[in-house]
């Protein structure tokens, strides 16, 4: 049987659980900052300022809005764990198709305090 890895896992934002929940996206990016010098034979890099990003969808409608604010804790079934101290709520995207489910999905990027 295959391990079903994600299941069981968990994302909490401000003070509620997310569900029923679907997938998590947890993203950790930099900008590429090119330091390539005039003698150099090929570009170097060093990582610029990280972009966090928690995306979540869930079943059905939801109670989130655009620009609600609070922390991101996602719970890995694996037992590891992400979390954002402070998230704001950047986009929300609900469909639905004949025969099948409404879904959300929320994108939260880290925020000042």
């Amino acid at each position: 049987m295959a391990d079903d890895g994600f299941n069981g896992s968990t994302i909490t934002f401000a003070t509620g659980a997310e569900t029923p929940l679907l997938d998590i996206n947890y993203t950790e990016a930099a900008a590429e900052v090119d330091v390539t010098g005039a003698g150099d034979s090929s570009h170097t890099y060093e990582a610029g300022i990280p972009d966090v990003t928690a995306t979540f969808t869930i079943v059905g409608g939801n109670a989130l809005s655009v620009g609600d604010e609070g922390a991101v804790a996602v719970a890995w079934n694996d037992g590891s764990a992400e979390s954002l101290t402070n998230g704001v709520i950047t986009n929300i995207v609900t469909s639905g198709s004949l025969d099948d489910k409404i879904t959300s999905a929320v994108t939260v990027k880290e925020t000042a305090a």
